[in-house]
């Protein structure tokens, strides 16, 4: 009897073996590894905040970072082997930087420093829209981004580019029109922005604002907007929108 029972334990046992000797073995997970990205001025060499990147791999997976006040930002990546394929670095005040192809494995080796340069907003807004005795132009850099710029006259009328009714884009009693409207556009252009602009500008006060149109889901988005005036010296006003539908105004603009 003692023997047939070690005989079946001993069958019991081998086939408890060989069940988890036959099942898959787990992959092993892959190993995390630490990315770190730097922005700096490029003339002054200090750290930059509050820059927004956004990362597309050649994975297919997509990462959005803001440098701290060191002007640094980390991410995880997985696959050495791995590109990323555009990487965009965009601050209000700063030109907007784009780097393509770049191998991951450069990371096990070296930070990614990037220098960003100042860009004079008042030199970019005269290359948006016509100029006049008023103009008024909103400018920003992410281009996945729609920015709606809104001018109250003195009169009342309000220009903007409203549910696309064009009419209002144009005062036929003042001669003020929205000239640019900036819709998104995946191929970068230029310059993002739009423009208000009135050859002679009726005496009073003018009341303009910011809109953030969308996409939904997408903020805080910073923007700047440059009120050239005749003469008068240029007015410059950087807001932040956290946004969709979050509206920011500007101080109230005075024709004499």
């Amino acid at each position: 009897m003692k023997v047939l029972s070690f005989i079946l334990f001993s069958i019991f046992a081998g086939l408890i073996i060989a069940l988890l000797l036959l099942q898959p073995k787990k992959p092993a997970e892959p190993e995390e590894m630490d990315a770190k990205i730097v922005v700096v001025d490029e003339d002054t060499e200090e750290p930059i905040e509050g820059v927004k990147i956004k990362i597309t791999t050649s994975d297919d997976s997509e990462v959005s970072l803001i440098t701290d006040e060191n002007g640094e930002c980390a991410f995880t990546y997985t696959d050495s082997d791995a590109q990323i394929t555009i990487l965009r670095a965009t601050k209000s005040g700063y030109e907007r930087v784009e780097i393509e192809d770049y191998d991951l494995s450069k990371f096990e080796d070296d930070d990614l420093v990037i220098p960003m340069k100042k860009q004079n907003m008042t030199n970019r807004g005269q290359q948006i829209g016509a100029s006049g005795a008023l103009k008024i132009t909103l400018m920003w850099d992410d281009p996945s981004v729609d920015l709606d710029l809104h001018v109250i006259e003195p009169n009342g009328f309000e220009i903007c580019y409203l549910g696309g009714h064009d009419g209002q884009m144009h005062d036929p009693d003042t001669g003020g029109k929205l000239d640019v409207d900036w819709q998104p556009n995946n191929n970068s252009p230029e310059n993002i922005g739009e423009n208000a602009v009135w050859q002679t500008s009726p005496r009073g006060t003018y009341k303009a604002s910011v809109v953030f149109y969308g996409p939904e889901g997408v903020g805080p988005v910073d923007c700047t907007v440059v009120v050239y005036q005749e003469n008068q010296p240029e007015q410059t006003y950087t807001l932040t929108l956290n946004g969709q539908g979050d509206t920011k105004e500007i101080p109230d603009i005075v024709v004499p």
